[in-house]
This record gives structure tokens, sequence and C-alpha cells, in this order.
């Protein structure tokens, strides 16, 4: 890959006339640039923590036999509980 530098003409003296020499003036943004902006940069930040909270809160639990037997047969799961 060519380097950023490489020229294949020399350049033995650069003539300062030529170069702009009045300082760039900034350009003003449009009317609610700053805010919409903001209000972005402010949604981002709630997205990010709640997508976050949302990972963390995530229970990747193993369900045991037991309480599989519970949720699908209740009252034989409380019959064995009990000892009826």
């Amino acid at each position: 890959m060519p380097s950023v530098l490489a020229t294949s003409i020399p350049i033995d003296h650069i003539d300062l006339h030529d170069l702009p020499t009045e300082p760039l003036h900034a350009r003003r943004a449009q009317q609610g640039f700053w805010r919409t902006l903001a209000q972005y940069v402010a949604c981002l930040r709630v997205w990010r923590t709640h997508h976050r909270q949302h990972l963390c809160a995530v229970s990747h639990r193993f369900e045991t036999p037991a309480e599989l037997f519970a949720r699908q047969y209740p009252s034989s799961y409380l019959q064995a509980f009990l000892g009826l």
C-alpha cells in the first residue's frame, strides 16, 4: 500500500503567497441543532443503560426437576411434599 507522504513530484519550494492567510470562520449551526443533538445523546444513554440492565436482569436460572414437577402437577407435588 503506498504511503500518504510518497509523491511522484519532488517539491523544492512552497510559495507562501498561494496559501490562504485569512483564518477560516466557523459557520453557525442551524437553529435547534444542539438541542436535538443533546436529546439524541440523552436518549441513547437511557437506551444503553436500560439495555444493559435488561441483559443483567435476565436470569439464566436452571429449573430443577422438582420445580418442573411442581409447576406441571401442583396437586401431586403438594401431596408428595406434605406426605399425604
